[in-house]
Formats: structure tokens, sequence, C-alpha cells
């Protein structure tokens, strides 16, 4: 994208400001008077550049470094199509910060793939009909497990499964609000972003392929279907991928009762919680409305009940691929101390801390 220096800085500046979540008085402010509203409002505009003296205290006062105003821009995010899904109490503001913090994390990653030379993989559409029933996904989840010759046992690690398949993860600081986020970089690159303070692990591993879902779903959905239909369709899909129907089906289909003991093996075996299981048992009719109705009274009324279900179980690791890309660069000397902590936005000393060699 041919953009010069102004124009980058001017965007970048905004960018910045709404991530900090300032408006321009409130920037002002910050840095004691050092420039006028009117002069944020010119250099946003890309009227003119700012001394150094105010480039080093914008820098310090957004919490970025001073060589973010001036890298070019990869992708707009106004481009990146989206599945965005947020609580209703979350506000525009908060909204907004989060898109440009997921634009910097995007572009960091890519921008360190890019150094090194990363081999690129794509995510490949496998092509069916028009998906409308949760009966369409949940087959259409099934091509999916063919296709990556995953057979119908558990998945073990979701995301070494998804990145082997063309899918880039990326982990970002992000309000409790915020689950996931997946869309398509410039037409090529397919990314799910994820909030890293999301600690649960079988929550972490259905939100990754909700979002898998939508990567592959959304241009095969009905152009009329509601959003709220989108994302229960891709929940359906989500927990297929994690527990095919005819595993479950096999396990309880002559249960008349479930003990809660079965739902925790099964839970344990397949990283998937409880609540999803007892959800996807529902749907299969095995377990009825009054049951299901009563397991839910249960886990309101009582706390250890509650605990019980919702305890995670499953062990899987989290690989932080970014960090470990940004380390071998550095290791192989194609960007400098300076450059690792910037793109890692910590500080020279926790880089050259970190960055023994064997």
């Amino acid at each position: 994208m041919s953009e010069n220096k102004l124009e980058i800085f001017a965007k970048r500046l905004k960018q910045a400001r709404i991530k900090a979540k300032l408006s321009m008085e409130a920037l002002c402010n910050s840095m004691n008077g050092l420039v006028s509203k009117q002069a944020i409002s010119k250099y946003e505009s890309a009227k003119m550049l700012p001394s150094s003296t105010v480039l080093i205290s914008l820098a310090s006062n957004l919490n970025v470094d001073v060589d973010y105003f001036f890298r070019p821009f990869t992708f707009e995010i106004d481009d990146f199509n989206m599945s965005f899904r947020k609580k209703a109490d979350v506000g525009s503001k908060e909204t907004s910060a989060l898109k440009v913090q997921i634009q910097d994390d995007v572009e960091r990653y890519l921008e360190i793939e890019e150094i090194l030379g990363a081999k690129e993989s794509y995510l490949k559409q496998i092509q069916c009909n028009k998906i409308e029933t949760i009966s369409d996904v949940e087959a259409y989840a099934l091509m999916v497990r063919q296709y990556w010759s995953l057979g119908i046992d558990g998945i073990a690690n979701v995301q070494e499964t998804l990145e082997s398949h063309g899918v880039k993860l990326i982990y970002t600081d992000a309000p409790e609000s915020f689950d996931g986020v997946s869309g398509i970089v410039n037409g090529t690159h397919s990314i799910i972003v994820l909030n890293s303070k999301k600690t649960n692990i079988e929550r972490r591993r259905l939100t990754s392929l909700h979002e898998l879902g939508h990567l592959l779903l959304n241009e095969k959905f009905p152009t009329e279907l509601p959003q709220k239909e989108k994302e229960k369709l891709c929940n359906a899909f989500a927990s297929e991928m994690l527990l095919p129907s005819e595993i479950i089906s096999c396990y309880f289909r002559n249960n008349s009762s479930i003990a809660i003991e079965e739902l925790v093996s099964l839970s344990e075996a397949y990283g998937i919680s409880i609540d999803a299981i007892v959800h996807k048992l529902h749907s299969l009719r095995i377990v009825n409305d009054d049951r299901y109705r009563s397991f839910y009274i249960r886990k309101s009324k009582y706390a250890s009940f509650k605990r019980l279900v919702e305890e995670s179980r499953y062990k899987e690791c989290k690989i932080d691929r970014f960090k470990s890309m940004v380390y071998s660069a550095l290791a192989q000397q194609l960007i400098s101390v300076n450059k690792a902590a910037s793109l890692l936005q910590c500080s020279v000393d926790h880089v050259r801390k970190n960055s023994n060699v064997v």
C-alpha cells in the first residue's frame, strides 16, 4: 500500500490513541500541555509532523515505541473480514481499541514470519453445498475431520492441528468480554485471534474451532441467515469437531441415567467441557428437556456441583509461536535486540535476559 511517511504517521497516531482509549484532549493533558488539541488534530489529519521532542512524548504517553508511528501498514483492519463477537455491555470505545490491538498483533506476527522467510501454508476450503442446519454443519465437520485425517478420535492439540493446516493462531491481551475473532488478511492469511487471559483449556479449544467454523463456513452460509444463527452453527461445528456425535451416541445409547463421572471421563478424553457434552446429549435427544433443565437448575443451585462441572481437566500445551519466532530471528542475527523488544512489546533488558543461545 503506497502511503507516504506523513500519512502513515497520521493513521498510526490515531490508532495508538484509540488503543489507549484517549481523546485528543486527554492525550494533550497527559503530555502536560506540550502540544495543543489543535496540533494533535493536525497530526492525525496528515497536515504536519511533530518535532522529535513531541514525538518521543507521544510514544511514551501512548505506550508505543517511536518506530510504531512509521511502520507501513500491511493490511487495513476495516478490510479484515472479521467475525467479531462481544458482549452487549462492551462499549464502542473498547471495541475500537481492541480492533487496533488486533491489527497490531497480526502485523507483528506477519512481519516476523516474513523476516524468517517462513514457508507459507494456506487453509484449504472444503467444498460443499450451502450450510443451513445443524445437521449440515455436523456433516461438514466430519468432512473436515476426514480431510485432515483425524478419524473420530479426540484432537490432542487443537492449536497444533490448526497451524498444521494453514491457520495462524495469535494471542492478544484483551478484556474479559472477548473470546476470539477470525478473518482473512489480504485474501490469503487465515487468522484466529484468541484472548490470552482466557485460561480454561476446554473453552479455548472450543473457541478456536468455533472461529475455524467461521473461516470455513462464512461463505457457505445463506446471505439472509442472521448472525445469531451463524454463531449457533459455528458452535455446533466446534462441538462436532471436538466430539463427534457418533462417539457420544455409542457411549450413551442405552443409558437411562448418566453419572457425572461418565461425563468427566469423556471430558478428559476429548478436551471438551461437561456443559458442551450435556448440550450435545440434549441436541441428540439422549437427554430429554426435563433432565436438561434439571442439570442447569442443579448447577445454579449448588456451588460445589457448578465447580465440579466447570473444572478444567484437559492438559494441552499452549504454544507461543510468535515469541519463538522472534527469539529464533534474534539468535540467527536477522534482527537486533531493539527490534526484538519492539516486536515483543517489552523492554530491551527483558529480551537480553531471555535470549540465551545453545
